[in-house]
C-alpha cells in the first residue's frame, strides 16, 4: 500500500480533506450517543470553512493528513495552547487537537506514517499532549508511542468521558 504523510494548508483541496476526515471523526465520537439533532448542529459548527481556514493559516497550527493509495484517510492537528494540563505549565509543550485515522485504514503503517510527520514537527518540545476520549481505539498506538495516562476528563461539548495524554521527550 503507497502510504504518505503530508503537510495540509487551507487550499481547496486541504479544506475539503479536513471537512471529510473530521465529520468521520465526529460521527464516529459520537453518533448513538448524542441525539441526532445536536449532532448535527454540532458537525455544522466545527466544519464552518471561515474558521477552518483562520485556524489553519494561524501560524500556531500545524495539519499533517495521511494519505492511502492518495486518498486522505487520516489527520492530525496540532497547535500551541494556552490550555494546557497542570503538569505542563512551566514546559515548552503542544497539543494535538486532533489525531485520527479512519476505522477502515486503522493500520499500523498508516498511524506510524502520521505519527512520524507529526514527530518532525513537534521533537523540539518538552512535552505533547492530547485529549481523546476513554474508549477512543488509537490509545494503544499513542502508549505505544510514548504517551502516558495522566489525568481523566470530559469531552465538551457533549461531556464525553476522556483521558489526557502526556508524551514527555524521551
Amino acid at each position: 500500500m503507497d502510504i504518505v504523510s503530508k503537510f495540509t494548508i487551507a487550499s481547496e483541496e486541504g479544506l475539503h480533506n479536513l471537512a471529510m476526515l473530521k465529520e468521520a471523526q465526529i460521527r464516529g465520537m459520537y453518533s448513538g450517543s448524542v441525539e441526532a439533532d445536536d449532532l448535527e448542529k454540532y458537525i455544522n459548527q466545527q466544519l464552518d470553512e471561515k474558521n477552518a481556514v483562520n485556524d489553519l493559516n494561524n501560524l500556531s497550527t500545524q495539519m499533517v493528513t495521511v494519505f492511502a493509495e492518495n486518498k486522505p484517510v487520516g489527520y492530525a492537528i496540532m497547535k500551541h495552547s494556552v490550555n494546557r494540563p497542570d503538569a505542563l505549565v512551566d514546559q515548552k509543550a503542544i497539543n494535538y487537537n486532533a489525531f485520527y485515522v479512519m476505522p477502515e485504514y486503522d493500520h499500523t503503517e498508516i498511524k506510524q506514517s502520521l505519527w512520524n510527520k507529526c514527530l518532525s514537527v513537534t521533537n523540539k518540545y518538552d512535552a505533547i499532549w492530547i485529549e481523546v476520549y476513554q474508549n477512543d481505539p488509537i490509545i494503544p498506538f499513542l502508549e505505544s508511542c510514548g504517551f502516558q495516562m495522566h489525568a481523566q476528563s470530559k469531552i465538551e461539548p457533549f461531556g464525553k468521558d476522556s483521558h489526557i495524554l502526556i508524551r514527555t521527550r524521551i
